[in-house]
């Protein structure tokens, strides 16, 4: 990132692109130390700075932000695209001259061919799946130059906080004269929930080392594999370890060929021991244990977890971040029976644990805060 003092970034607002708050924060951290100029508009903005209508016709911008970087002239239209996985990226990639993906994987976007999916997924689990890929790297590989690799999905960081309903008032009507007169929206009260509850994380890195596993899980992605999970989980229940988890009914898709195992909602949820405090309980576990995302995609509890530091166990990646994720002290696995979960949990002793959340905050610090996830993208965007 070149200068800053000459970046302005305008940020075309809608209503379903919290899994990018991450990143939102980083600019407003950046603009408050007057690194850049952070501005927040409305969607239908976007219209006057080149950005295609073809987006605003879209019916489904979930998970994605467009963003213009203004820099020595030129300006860069860029879409940030924290779905799932790379099996959902976007065809709207189309329209935009850089395309972040969370979801990014090399044999995709790079060799135009499907990943090495795991060996204990069926063809049947993988054939829409295997269908929906091939169609859209036909379709789209020559648009894959504009696409870089992002960040797993972040952590939550809206959080409900009471609000004083003076403020709340001059707030709404605020916003209404901005509106009125053309003006970019004032997003100061939504910085102060970001950095309350960022705060609040932070404090939880310090947690002391209480129970082994603390899972809140659902059916959510190829069922059987969690299924599994829970019942070994069970089992070391059973043998002394403090497991508190929850495997809860989720509806079958089929995109992974859950509606053909015909599951019985009333055998669910599935629990051992119990969760009142998710977030506070993870932070004090020895192991944060979890099967793939649906679609093979990021989990930002996963991120959660490493933003903690402790250890984390999970399938192999098939997703990759623009640095290299094995930086973090994680155990890949590709058993179905989950084995290597007991193992880990033996192990790794208090000293062992300690050590392992120093080393992974740290390298959650250096490349994962907000401010340094704004400063990469503007990196490969201002250059």
């Amino acid at each position: 990132m070149k200068d800053n003092n000459l970046i302005n970034v305008k940020w075309f607002r809608h209503g379903h692109e919290d899994r990018n708050d991450w990143l939102r924060f980083g600019f407003m951290k950046l603009n408050a130390k007057n690194e850049i100029t952070y501005q927040e508009w409305e969607l239908k903005d976007m219209l006057k700075y080149g950005f295609a209508t073809e987006i605003l016709d879209c019916p489904d911008l979930r998970h994605k932000s467009f963003i213009l970087i203004e820099y020595d002239s030129i300006q860069t239209k860029c879409l940030v695209d924290s779905e799932d996985s790379f099996v959902l990226f976007s065809e709207l990639l189309i329209h935009v001259d850089i395309y972040f993906c969370a979801g990014y994987n090399s044999d995709v976007f790079i060799h135009k061919n499907l990943p090495k999916f795991y060996d204990w997924q069926t063809e049947n689990e993988l054939k829409w799946y295997k269908n929906e890929l091939t169609i859209k790297i036909d379709k789209f590989s020559d648009h894959f130059y504009k696409v870089k690799k992002f960040i797993p999905i972040a952590p939550n960081l809206f959080k409900e906080y009471p609000i004083n309903i003076i403020k709340k008032r001059f707030y709404n009507l605020d916003d209404k004269i901005r509106k009125v007169i053309g003006s970019p929206s004032n997003y100061a009260s939504v910085y102060k929930i970001y950095k309350k509850r960022y705060n609040a994380l932070i404090n939880l890195r310090n947690q002391p080392l209480t129970y082994d596993v603390t899972l809140n899980d659902s059916l959510w992605g190829w069922p059987n594999h969690r299924i599994k999970l829970h019942q070994a989980l069970k089992k070391l229940a059973l043998n002394g370890f403090l497991i508190n988890s929850i495997l809860k009914y989720g509806e079958p898709s089929i995109h992974d060929n859950s509606k053909t195992l015909n599951l019985n909602p009333n055998n669910f949820p599935i629990t051992i021991g119990s969760i009142d405090d998710y977030e506070k309980m993870l932070a004090n576990s020895k192991l944060g244990v979890f099967a793939c995302g649906f679609h093979w995609g990021w989990r930002n509890i996963l991120t959660l977890a490493l933003f903690f530091g402790i250890p984390v166990t999970t399938d192999r990646l098939l997703t990759e971040a623009y640095f290299d994720i094995h930086k973090f002290k994680i155990y890949e696995i590709e058993d179905e029976n989950w084995t290597l979960v007991g193992d880990l949990l033996k192990d790794i002793d208090l000293d062992k644990w300690n050590r392992i959340k120093e080393h992974n905050q740290k390298i959650f610090d250096q490349y994962l805060t907000p401010e340094v996830v704004a400063k990469y993208l503007l990196s490969q965007t201002c250059k």
